[in-house]
């Protein structure tokens, strides 16, 4: 019953928020910056995007959300991992994400209350074959969970997709790691890595998320180690960072996309536009493209 009436207050809460904040935004529909189709022998393509929860004025979630999302749209892509999804942000997502289905539970309860990790894929292209969420900490399976001096409560939220054409099926794991605490993220990562590979196997894998390191962590280093960082072994990338506070900030590296093995990497991009000379979020988005 209390989530059920949270949901409802929050869904009126964000109508009113976007029935004001519309007489800010141009008048017509939002037009996204056009991206780059597919690379040629491309069988998908994954996004990453940490959506800042919280805002005011052209930071708000009311005035981002239209923008942001048309820009995904844009993106084409097959799977989408979304860090800092409140519930706020999941309500608009899963109505105006037009074609996409979504998987994911809140870290907090397990239900709606607090941030979600969530991923969202095509669902006119792809079988849910299984899915689900688990906490990274000592106990993954109690819903809340958190240990190692967390800042935060932590999930990973993963999703395994099969191309109901080609029957090819990978599995897509999304993340958000501790901002405060080394030791946190980089037994966070351990707890993910050991949960992943009970969980997906063989498969190809794809794990997005905003890891709240740089290259040069322990955290790093052990996702490195297990899994290739798409943007140093795709055939074409680039080199910029992603976190940048809304433009105050030269742009750090702590979003990734690793991918297995079984994996190749065609197209890493980082997705830095602007509409309405706004800001999408104080983090840039990634968008990879890749055969399995």
């Amino acid at each position: 019953m209390a989530d059920s009436f949270l949901v409802s207050v929050t869904r009126l809460f964000l109508s009113l928020s976007l029935s004001l904040t519309a007489l800010f935004l141009p008048t017509g529909e939002v037009k996204a910056n056009p991206l780059p189709p597919k690379a040629d022998g491309a069988a998908a393509r994954a996004v990453t995007f940490n959506l800042r929860c919280t805002g005011l004025g052209k930071t708000s979630i009311a005035y981002r959300a239209p923008l942001l999302t048309a820009q995904l749209l844009a993106t084409g892509a097959d799977s989408i991992g979304v860090q800092e999804a409140n519930l706020r942000w999941m309500l608009y997502l899963r109505e105006h994400l037009n074609g996409y289905e979504s998987v994911g539970v809140s870290r907090g309860n397990g239900k709606n209350r607090g941030e979600f990790s969530a991923i969202f894929y095509q669902k006119e292209k792809y079988d849910l074959l299984d899915s689900g969420t688990f906490w990274l900490s000592k106990t993954p399976d109690v819903p809340g969970s958190s240990d190692w001096g967390s800042a935060n409560i932590r999930i990973c939220t993963w999703a395994i997709l099969q191309n109901k054409e080609t029957k090819q099926t990978y599995a897509h794991f999304n993340t958000h790691l501790d901002h405060v605490s080394d030791n946190a993220r980089t037994n966070q990562i351990q707890v993910l890595l050991e949960r992943m590979t009970q969980i997906a196997g063989e498969l190809p894998v794809i794990l997005t998320g905003d890891f709240n390191a740089e290259t040069d962590s322990d955290m790093y280093r052990a996702a490195a180690r297990a899994l290739q960082d798409s943007r140093l072994t795709a055939a074409v990338t680039d080199d910029k960072g992603t976190f940048h506070s809304y433009g105050v900030i030269e742009p750090k590296l702590i979003d990734y996309i690793f991918v297995s093995e079984s994996v190749s990497p065609l197209v890493y991009h980082v997705i830095d536009d602007k509409l309405n000379d706004a800001y999408l979020s104080d983090h840039y988005g990634i968008y990879l493209d890749f055969s399995y």
